[in-house]
């Protein structure tokens, strides 16, 4: 319980400290320019070619898929700072003269890193659903009079493709987080991160058929060397919300590439946890 309430006090202070700095606030406020713009663009250069989106939330699901690429970039860099700033400012050793283990550290940054992917999911999807309900609407989708889904089920299956959005994202700020703990300062974190986040993102190109094989609940499957590309495996959610506006039911959420996603996306955040735990623990903060 006291473990509990210190990483609560060091998240707090988290929070309050990053309203500081500007790199966070101009990632988030990046994040909305670049999102209302798109939206602006996005429906006048529906308008010119005289082709529109079947309904808002076919727009705001085009929306969202833009929104995640430039968005999940945006918040990898935030999130690459957030161990480095202690070190950099030397509060780390403030820090740990009280009563603060290491443990508890690297834990309450996790948790800070938890509520800034929630807050930048949340800010992308509430400017991709007000561009949906300000262009076309957001009723429920109908045919001929005849409903095919209602609005209250379409809300529904975006917040559970939201969770499933979460899944990629968490281990993705584990990724930043690992590469925050090995760096001195902002700037390097930033900048290692960078290159592993356009690593990351290349390894998506690798064609689907080149992977381990392997049988799963009597069938053949194959796991792609490119489901490790976490900024692709982000996206992965939105390819079954997008069916929707389509007509189309969503059978199952847990299907093989959800199933894949988190997978692999798990063992990732697992692995770059422990590495930042054991960075942590056992470098010297002292120099």
């Amino acid at each position: 319980m006291d473990s509990l309430r210190t990483v609560m006090r060091l998240v707090r202070a988290d929070l309050v400290k990053l309203t500081r700095y500007w790199v966070v606030v101009a990632g988030y406020g990046s994040m909305l320019g670049f999102a209302i713009l798109g939206a602006f663009v996005a429906y006048y250069a529906e308008r010119t070619v005289a082709v529109t989106s079947s309904s808002g939330w076919d727009f705001a699901f085009s929306l969202m898929f833009r929104y995640l690429d430039f968005g999940s970039m945006i918040l990898f860099v935030m999130l690459c700072i957030l161990f480095a700033i202690e070190v950099s400012n030397s509060t780390i050793k403030v820090l740990l003269t009280r009563s603060v283990t290491r443990t508890e550290l690297i834990v309450s940054k996790h948790v800070t890193a938890g509520l800034m992917t929630l807050l930048c999911v949340g800010l992308l999807w509430c400017v991709a659903l007000c561009a949906g309900w300000y262009t076309y609407g957001l009723g429920s989708l109908t045919e001929n009079e005849y409903v095919i889904f209602s609005s209250s089920y379409m809300c529904a299956q975006i917040l559970i493709c939201t969770c499933f959005l979460l899944i990629p994202f968490a281990a993705l700020a584990s990724l930043a987080l690992m590469v925050s703990t090995f760096s001195s300062t902002m700037g390097g974190a930033i900048v290692v991160g960078l290159i592993l986040y356009l690593l990351s993102g290349t390894l998506g190109l690798v064609p689907a058929s080149l992977g381990v094989p392997f049988e799963w609940n009597g069938q053949e499957r194959v796991l792609p060397i490119g489901a490790v590309s976490l900024p692709g495996q982000i996206l992965v959610p939105m390819y079954s919300l997008a069916d929707l506006p389509t007509g189309i039911p969503i059978d199952r959420w847990w299907s093989w590439d959800i199933q894949k996603m988190t997978f692999v996306s798990v063992v990732l955040f697992s692995t770059f946890f422990c590495v930042s735990l054991v960075a942590v623990r056992k470098r010297d903060f002292t120099l």
